[in-house]
């Protein structure tokens, strides 16, 4: 008995000693929450992740000492961080302190005597003298009212000429800055927010937003234009999405929330004081897809629907998705650092959300069905990333780098550890770990930040070695233009001496004569077009997998050799038998085997080019992607003269019908592939009936 009780102690010693000694970030990763955590990776896949938050506590108005909230619409808190609840339900504001004491309710108000109470409120806000600001879409206006239950004055639909007389006021959200000006979000109202100042005075509208520019748009712009007044009058009527929801942050900017039913960007905003958008990501002007990337579940489209927004004391962004019951959390550059919540019964999750807040980096999210607030606390993991973001926007990258140290050994996968740790490691001229942080964090710009420095400290340190092997390759290639000039005195005699070998080459410098040359010399060869043609396929290969990280889109960690080889090999024997087609029955001489002689030789200069693309990606910075581009151009331009000339001769066509008959070949593909899609559908639906027939006999028997 002795014995055994001594091994319990030691046990218990060595896991106390366990407990102890096990690093506090571990825990980081190990809390449970009722949903799925994730973020998403460099490549936009969703990949699990350590928790920023954790739902604390989910509280009902019984739990608050205040009743029930049949209908809770919105919720709001001050800048003494007491909490304000519009429940509609009751047609009641409940106000409470930040520990969630109730404070009082305003169920009444009066002015000169007489009794107001809500209508069909559905926004509130308080500004910094405590005034509170509540939009009621039943009574259409905006109420002012102070502390003690007082109606100030009643904001309505103004009388202005930016306003139409049939344009009807219906408020649903309101937001006051330092200045006393108050946002109003009107139904139906695309122009912006209405503007208000401290005395009612209308100043106009604010933060429209833009028609997104879609082909369908644009194709339905042609069509107005041929149709008459009246056809026109009863197309489609193209107008800018509504912002849902707005908030002040402690910056002084206006942020709003919209969404988008055709294109998936820019749903949240950050307003200047012109009403432009200056939330960027990544680069200036440039915004992203907010709240979830993948749109599809099974067959159905869940695009995120976002119903409100909350910018932290620190900037940061928290968006609510009513779709899909989650908060969006951002910085103030627009990176995504956690997603929290989810569509469910348990605690951390909703069913009807409907405004979200925040106290501090306490996150509070409002459930109208449930009629319940839960709150979200940091974890170690949220606090350290928020520390060093702060830290980090504000250009202290070498006062994050510690941060972010343990963030990366929390969270691996977090890219904007990655991010702030190659920032650091600039600046300590530790330029090759910075290259692999930047990497790791898909950060292009960081990247070629320091392969700048890397290169000129190559290019200084071997100058002279480079410049010798230049001279003498300079002096080479002098030597062997010289003989090759010696070699051809005149064209005829050249021409004549020209192999089967050569002819590729011959062709790609000399398209308008050496395809006609190469149609009546008939020296083209079978087997040189098919390496050419193999050769696309594999410097394909090269360019998707071995193009600088600076200019390759591409995940090269993930490949599929045969898309690749459908969309060279595969599309070109289709270029060959659509053209062969269109050819025959335009009575053109070119043979099948001449078609893919010809097109396969004005492939040449595109493979180079793209090896030569290749080479210099790897050697060139961002800033000079400008060469890159003009190599992109030139191949493309030399590829069509080539194919225009290889035509041309193998059926001793003109111009025109040569044009013609290139865009019938590429119509002609476009049926091949149609018809190869049917047919497999057709085949795949056989195979389906004929294994249902064979499950229902087998069942029979």
């Amino acid at each position: 008995m002795r014995i055994k009780k001594v091994k319990r102690i030691i046990a218990f010693v060595l896991l106390s000693l366990l407990i102890v000694t096990v690093p506090g970030y571990s825990f980081a990763n190990m809390i449970e929450v009722p949903y799925y955590q994730y973020n998403y990776d460099i490549y936009n896949w969703d990949i699990p992740s350590a928790a920023g938050y954790y739902p604390y506590e989910v509280l009902s108005g019984s739990d608050l000492g205040v009743g029930n909230f049949p209908s809770p619409r919105d919720m709001f808190v001050d800048s003494n961080d007491n909490i304000y609840i519009l429940d509609a339900g009751n047609n009641r504001i409940v106000k409470l302190n930040k520990d969630f004491k109730f404070i009082g309710e305003i169920n009444k108000f009066t002015q000169n005597g007489k009794v107001f109470k809500f209508s069909d409120p559905s926004g509130i806000c308080v500004d910094k003298n405590g005034v509170i600001y509540v939009a009621d879409k039943g009574a259409k206006c905006v109420y002012v009212i102070n502390q003690n239950g007082q109606l100030l004055r009643k904001i309505t639909k103004p009388k202005s000429d930016l306003v139409a007389a049939n344009k009807d006021f219906v408020p649903l959200k309101v937001a006051v800055d330092n200045a006393g000006v108050v946002y109003v979000l009107s139904l139906g109202s695309y122009e912006g927010a209405f503007m208000f100042d401290s005395q009612n005075n209308f100043l106009g509208f604010f933060g429209s937003n833009k028609v997104v520019v879609t082909l369908q748009l644009l194709i339905d712009r042609i069509w107005k234009k041929i149709l008459s007044k009246q056809q026109s009058a009863s197309m489609v009527r193209y107008l800018p999405t509504e912002s849902t929801s707005i908030d002040i942050g402690d910056d002084g900017f206006i942020y709003t929330c919209s969404n988008y039913a055709s294109v998936s960007v820019g749903e949240l905003k950050k307003l200047n004081f012109l009403g432009k958008n200056i939330l960027w990501y990544k680069k200036k002007d440039q915004t992203r897809d907010f709240g979830d990337l993948p749109k599809y579940y099974g067959k159905r489209l869940e695009d995120s629907y976002f119903v409100d927004i909350n910018v932290t004391k620190d900037g940061f962004i928290n968006a609510l998705d009513y779709e899909r019951g989650r908060v969006f959390q951002y910085d103030q550059n627009a990176n995504l650092l956690f997603i929290m919540g989810g569509k469910a019964d348990q605690a951390g999750t909703f069913r009807e959300p409907a405004a979200v807040e925040s106290i501090g980096n306490t996150i509070l999210v409002l459930d109208q069905q449930k009629a319940t607030i839960t709150v979200f606390k940091e974890t170690k993991f949220g606090e350290l990333v928020h520390r060093a973001t702060v830290l980090y926007n504000d250009g202290m990258y070498d006062e994050a780098r510690k941060l972010w140290e343990q963030v990366n050994k929390m969270d691996s996968n977090f890219a904007l550890a990655h991010v702030g740790l190659g920032k650091a490691l600039l600046r300590m001229n530790k330029y090759s770990e910075a290259l692999q942080h930047f990497r790791l964090a898909n950060d292009k710009e960081g990247y070629s930040e320091a392969k700048e420095v890397l290169r000129n400290d190559f290019l200084q340190r071997n100058f002279g070695v480079i410049a010798t092997a230049l001279v003498l390759a300079i002096i080479v290639i002098y030597i062997l233009w010289r003989r090759l000039k010696k070699q051809k005195s005149v064209d005829e005699e050249y021409t004549r001496k020209i192999s089967k070998e050569k002819y590729p080459l011959y062709v790609m410098l000399h398209p308008f004569k050496g395809y006609e040359e190469l149609k009546d010399e008939k020296k083209g060869s079978v087997l040189y077009a098919t390496i050419i043609v193999l050769l696309f396929f594999v410097v394909s290969i090269l360019h998707r997998q071995y193009t600088g990280f600076i200019f390759n889109p591409y995940r090269q960690d993930r490949i599929n050799v045969i898309s690749i080889f459908s969309a060279t090999v595969v599309m070109f024997f289709f270029w060959v038998l659509s053209n062969w087609s269109v050819s025959t029955l335009t009575e053109g001489e070119g043979t099948f085997q001449e078609i893919w002689i010809f097109s396969a030789y004005a492939l040449l200069p595109y493979i180079i080019c793209r090896l030569l693309y290749v080479i210099l990606s790897n050697v060139l910075i961002m800033e000079e992607g400008m060469f890159l581009a003009f190599i992109n151009i030139i191949s493309l331009i030399w590829l069509v003269i080539g194919m225009l000339c290889a035509i041309k001769a193998v059926h001793q066509f003109s111009f025109g019908k040569t044009v013609a008959t290139m865009v019938a070949s590429l119509i002609g593909i476009a049926v091949i592939l149609f018809i190869m899609i049917l047919v497999f559908t057709l085949f795949a639906q056989l195979f389906g009936f004929i294994q249902s027939i064979y499950n229902e006999l087998i069942l029979r028997m």
